[in-house]
């Protein structure tokens, strides 16, 4: 991802639902909330506070109803402003909004890209943005289970553990070997 790009996907799965989700994550999003909500210009809504509102295309066509929900930098799941708007689960209106978002500067995210952008912005360690696709994948509830551990950071926090552990060992080592004639 190039800096000040934004990206834009549906965040849940194609098909037919009440409700469908799509995200956008970039410097732009404050401005495509302000936008979708016809308010073009004007102030983005309030960070962390769910909009109810009409999805207004670049156009000026009304899209759908809508819920829209702004996190802002560093405090969002990428660490980068991030736009959510939760839409009903029609295929066709989820295209609409992604196809309208993309003629706004947002370009399509890869699969992934998403965690991949919360890693590199340290919100996930490694062993967490594995655990994301390890929990979208889980086929049994101690798979849930194991990857929600990971997802946690237990992983992570064992990894910390030892590594503080060896760090110690190896300076009493390197101590021992510069200093032999010393306890």
């Amino acid at each position: 991802m190039l800096l000040g790009e934004t990206i834009v996907a549906a965040a849940t799965p194609a098909g037919e639902s009440a409700l469908a989700i799509v995200r956008a994550s970039g410097a732009r999003a404050p401005e495509l909330a302000a936008a979708v909500l016809g308010r073009a210009g004007g102030p983005a809504p309030p960070p962390r506070m769910a909009t109810f509102g009409h999805y207004h295309a670049r156009t000026g066509e009304w899209v759908d109803q809508i819920v829209l929900t702004l996190f802002t930098a560093p405090g969002s799941s990428t660490g980068e402003d991030v736009v959510e708007i939760a839409c009903h689960g029609n295929p066709l209106i989820v295209r609409r909004i992604l196809e309208d978002l993309v003629a706004r500067g947002c370009r399509p995210a890869q699969p992934g890209e998403f965690t991949r952008t919360a890693f590199m912005n340290g919100k996930l360690d490694l062993s967490q943005a594995e655990a994301v696709a390890d929990l979208i994948r889980a086929r049994s509830d101690g798979a849930v289970r194991a990857a929600q551990r990971q997802l946690d950071g237990e992983l992570g926090r064992r990894v910390q553990e030892f590594s503080g552990k060896l760090l110690q060992i190896q300076a009493e080592v390197e101590a021992y070997i510069d200093f032999p004639e010393e306890d």
